[in-house]
């Protein structure tokens, strides 16, 4: 039902928040972020959809392959969001804090989504889980906290080196594979835990 409501959505925040953290961090900064996280969702997705298949998506949903852009323009938005917000709770040197705090965040932003997603059919699970709200299993949301604490600690991680501002960037797209591994072992630890 209307997916393109969740596809307009996903790109005016992608945008949006590309031009905040450009404005308010650095154009390096947004490169590394949004471009990392594009690409490791990106690379998950396409695994999720075509050997696992253990998420359905309407078929109006736009691809990039097999990837639908909605996720790929969601996931590293609102791991972005998850991390300004976090910052106004925790400073940026209090790791563990901050870890949590990204998870529990990105986890609040999702669940709406999930639940919303969930009536109006814009994606389902093939997994049978304990679900809320109709068919949102009760882990869906930890599956986007994980994704964003997972991304963080990489990105930490790369920001922390002395490489140049270019090679972060190139750092992050050549560790995008291993993000979107990470992920979906995530992913995985969750199906078995619901």
């Amino acid at each position: 039902m209307y997916p393109f409501v969740i596809e307009f959505v996903a790109l005016v925040l992608f945008a949006g928040l590309l031009w905040h953290a450009s404005r308010y961090e650095s154009r390096a900064f947004a490169q590394q972020w949004f471009i990392g996280g594009l690409l490791a969702t990106f690379i998950r997705e396409t695994i999720t959809q075509a050997l696992l298949q253990s998420n359905l998506y309407a078929p109006e949903f736009l691809r990039i392959g097999a990837a639908p852009v909605a996720i790929c323009l969601l996931t590293p938005s609102i791991s972005y969001l998850a991390l300004h917000l976090a910052r106004g709770f925790a400073r940026t040197e209090q790791r563990a804090r901050m870890f949590a705090l990204i998870f529990i965040i990105a986890a609040s932003i999702a669940l709406p989504l999930e639940a919303t997603a969930a009536q109006a059919q814009w994606w389902t699970y093939a997994t049978r889980t304990r679900a809320a709200f109709g068919a949102m299993p009760i882990v869906a949301p930890f599956a986007w906290g994980g994704a964003a604490t997972i991304f963080y600690t990489v990105f930490w991680k790369v920001r922390e080196t002395r490489l140049p501002e270019r090679g972060k960037l190139y750092a992050l797209v050549t560790l995008a594979p291993l993000i979107a591994a990470a992920q979906l072992l995530w992913r995985l630890i969750l199906q078995v835990i619901g």
